[in-house]
């Protein structure tokens, strides 16, 4: 039984190392390492011991849970992967086992120290390893001689789990550990020592085997193209400088005279150069990298020969605000004018398709007035520069003529010897001339009316009672009354929408009532036919009872 006890822990590590082994392989075959590899590593934690040895008085040694664990691996850089490994632990302190009358108070000890090999694939995440070792075991059986330096021999492996670039922690680490302890008796016991130690902790990632970054460089010219006389502005950016140190800058240049040449930013003077192409180098220089501290990197810049000065006329724009006019209305015309040889600008002058122009600067009015008929005026600009070549440029305006308002027939309030004759009620003859007006209404939806009502020098009926009385405002009920016989319902009225009859006032006339045909889009407010009439209130003139009579009803037989 303890045969077989002591074989199983073997043929787990046996495995656990197979499959360490062959995760090296791969990562040997690996192009890239997957993390920043760290020059030196340290590992402390617990470790655990399965001795599976004899001592003296053939009893086994029991295992050991108490103990500590410590390595360092320095990494050779040139593949670091690989490096050189020191291990030490010790174990103490075996627990009691039942019926073994040494492990009452037992006091084993075993400590190791170990120099050898270890392989690791480092990874951001986890990082598996194998090793190889040799050096020496202290044996301190509880029975029955003093501490027994043996050789000591093995290899084993883990996995560690990156936490932070400096910092891992150690998941599991598992060796095989061969040595010997002679026996002072005689015994049936072989006097090898199979021991299986596994151990967890943290791990401390030092130093870098990463080589610094070559410092690298760019420059550049500004302009890139000159003319002869002019200056050229040289600049150099440098990549991967370590920010503590202070690099050094130097310029050469094929043509022209540097302003210094030991600094980032440096000026060419091309003054007496020859038309050209010209190149400038920088170097760039970390005094305190042992490697890849120097950089150097170039730049072209073209000097030309200066053209003779050029005769270009000024180049002339303008624009105008509004853009959409009535007629009659101004507009302000903007004109914006330069000169591609710098020459300065003397003048503006103006010219329009329609309407008149004031002003000769760079603004200027459009009057639209008088303009007959809408449609588009062109507005000419032209500049003057100081050579007197002159540029132009133009801008358009639309200008929209609203469609006339034109008279229709009267009404006639003309007065009749009858004794219930009202003079300001809508009589028959009056209700023929507004049923055409309706008529041409339907025809014509964007369509509207206007009514003006006249009473020059009549003398007005009185409205109220008594003292109460007031004289009727006599023209304006004429074309409300008017009004209230189109916008009433059927059979009474013609049902026009109010919205579409104006009623008004005016003066001149008597006895009248005139009508006039507002067609869509024509403006009231600037009707000539309109300009002297007064809008009436028709909160306050309202509908006469009688304003226009009803037609009879039918009488049943």
């Amino acid at each position: 039984m303890s045969c077989r006890m002591a074989a199983a822990p073997q043929r787990v590590l046996a495995r656990f190392l197979t499959t360490a082994f062959a995760v090296a392989l791969l990562a040997v075959c690996a192009t890239a390492q997957n993390a920043p590899q760290p020059r030196d590593e340290i590992f402390g934690g617990y470790s655990w011991l399965a001795p599976n040895g004899w001592g003296d008085l053939d009893y086994k040694i029991d295992n050991l849970a108490k103990g500590f664990a410590a390595s360092n691996t320095y990494y050779f850089c040139a593949k670091c992967n690989l490096g050189v490994l020191m291990d030490g632990s010790g174990h103490f302190n075996g627990p009691t086992t039942p019926g073994n009358p040494f492990t009452a108070n037992d006091k084993t000890s075993v400590g190791y120290a170990l120099f050898g090999l270890q392989y690791k694939y480092h990874t951001r995440s986890l990082s598996p390893f194998f090793r190889g070792f040799v050096g020496t075991a202290n044996i301190s059986p509880d029975c029955c001689h003093d501490t027994e330096w043996s050789f000591a021999a093995g290899g084993g492996g883990g996995l560690d789990l990156g936490v932070k670039p400096r910092f891992s922690i150690r998941l599991i680490q598992a060796d095989y550990i061969y040595s010997n302890y002679s026996h002072i008796f005689v015994s049936t016991h072989p006097t090898q020592w199979n021991s299986v130690r596994l151990a967890t902790g943290v791990v401390f990632n030092l130093g870098s085997c990463a080589a610094p970054t070559p410092v690298s460089c760019t420059a550049s010219a500004a302009p890139t193209e000159v003319w002869v006389g002019d200056p050229v502005t040289l600049s150099t950016t440098a990549a991967n400088l370590n920010p503590k140190h202070t690099a050094s800058y130097g310029w050469t240049t094929s043509g022209g005279k540097l302003s210094g040449n030991a600094a980032q930013t440096v000026t060419v003077d091309t003054t007496g150069m020859a038309a050209g192409s010209y190149t400038a180098k920088a170097t760039i220089a970390d005094p305190k990298m042992k490697k890849n501290g120097l950089a150097t990197c170039a730049t072209p810049f073209t000097v030309k020969e200066r053209p003779i000065p050029p005769m270009h006329p000024p180049v002339v724009s303008c624009s105008v605000s509004p853009m959409n006019v009535k007629a009659g209305e101004t507009v302000t015309i903007a004109a914006t004018a330069s000169s591609p040889d710098n020459a300065e600008i003397t003048g503006y002058s103006y010219q329009a398709t329609a309407g008149s122009i004031n002003g000769s600067g760079a603004t200027a009015t459009l009057n639209t007035a008088g303009i007959a008929s809408s449609g588009t005026v062109t507005i000419s600009v032209t500049a003057t520069d100081a050579r007197q070549l002159t540029g132009k440029g133009s801008c358009p305006v639309e200008v929209n003529v609203p469609p006339p308002v034109s008279p229709r027939t009267p009404i006639e309030f003309i007065p009749r010897p009858h004794e219930r004759y009202i003079p300001w009620r809508v009589d028959n003859v009056a209700k023929a001339i507004l049923d055409d007006d309706a008529s041409a209404l339907k025809n014509d939806p964007g369509a509207k009316l206007v009514i003006v009502g006249y009473a020059d020098g009549e003398e007005p009926p009185k409205v109220g009672k008594g003292k109460k009385a007031e004289p009727m405002n006599l023209a304006a009920q004429r074309a409300v009354n008017a009004k209230a016989y189109l916008v009433a319902a059927p059979p009474n009225g013609q049902g026009v929408d109010p919205s579409r009859i104006e009623v008004r006032t005016g003066a001149g006339k008597q006895h009248l009532a005139d009508i006039f045909w507002v067609p869509q889009g024509a403006d009231v407010s600037s009707s000539t036919l309109l300009q002297s009439t007064v809008p009436v209130d028709e909160t306050k003139v309202k509908p006469s009872n009688n304003a226009y009579p009803k037609p009879k009803p039918a009488k049943h037989r």
